[in-house]
C-alpha cells in the first residue's frame, strides 16, 4: 500500500468514524454484553477500514460499515461463547444477598408492564413473534434470526417491520 493509499485510507476511516461512529457505538452496545466489548468491536471495524485496499469502491460506507460491524461482533460472541466462565464466589454472594428488583412500590407497575407485554405478543402470529423476540431480547441480527427460524432474510426484514408496526399500534391499559 502506498502512501497516498494509506492516506486515502485515513481519511476514509475519519469520515466514516465522524459521520457514523455514535450510531455505530449504539449499534454495537444493544449487540454486545458490555461496552468495552463495543468499544473493542468499534475499533476491529476502524482498523478493517484502514486496511482497506480501495476505499473508492465502496459505494455505500453506511450499509459497508454495519456489515463489517455485525461481522465482528458474530466473531467476538463466538469467541467469547468458546472461553470458559470465570467468576469471583465472594462476588456472587453479595450480588445473591441484594435483591435490585425488590423495591415493593414498583413491584405492581412492573408485573403490569410484563403483563401488557405479554399480552400485545400474544396478540401477534407465531412468526412475527418469533422474529420479534429473537431480535428485541436476544440480540440477534436478521441473517442469525433468518437462519435459526429457516427463513429468508429478506422475509425476517418484513416480519420484524410488521411486528414493530403492530407492537406500536397496540394501546397499552391503564392499570
Amino acid at each position: 500500500m502506498t502512501l497516498k493509499d494509506r492516506q486515502s485510507a485515513a481519511r476514509f476511516v475519519s469520515e466514516v468514524a465522524l459521520a457514523y461512529g455514535s450510531d455505530l457505538h449504539r449499534f454495537l452496545v444493544r449487540r454486545m454484553q458490555a461496552n468495552e466489548d463495543a468499544e473493542d468491536v468499534a475499533q476491529e471495524v476502524y482498523l478493517r477500514l484502514l486496511r482497506l485496499q480501495r476505499s473508492d469502491v465502496v459505494r455505500q460506507p453506511h450499509a459497508y460499515v454495519y456489515y463489517i460491524a455485525a461481522q465482528i461482533a458474530g466473531e467476538h460472541r463466538m469467541r467469547a461463547a468458546r472461553q470458559p466462565v470465570v467468576y469471583s464466589s465472594e462476588a456472587v454472594e453479595r450480588v445473591a444477598s441484594e435483591d435490585p428488583y425488590a423495591r415493593p412500590d414498583e413491584l405492581p407497575d412492573q408485573l403490569h408492564i410484563e403483563r401488557e407485554l405479554q399480552s400485545m405478543l400474544a396478540r401477534l402470529s407465531i412468526a412475527h413473534r418469533n422474529v420479534l423476540i429473537l431480535r428485541k431480547r436476544d440480540g440477534l441480527s436478521i441473517p442469525e434470526i433468518a437462519q435459526e427460524l429457516g427463513m429468508s432474510v429478506h422475509k425476517v426484514r418484513r416480519y420484524l417491520v410488521e411486528a414493530n408496526e403492530r407492537m406500536a399500534s397496540f394501546k397499552w391499559s391503564r392499570q
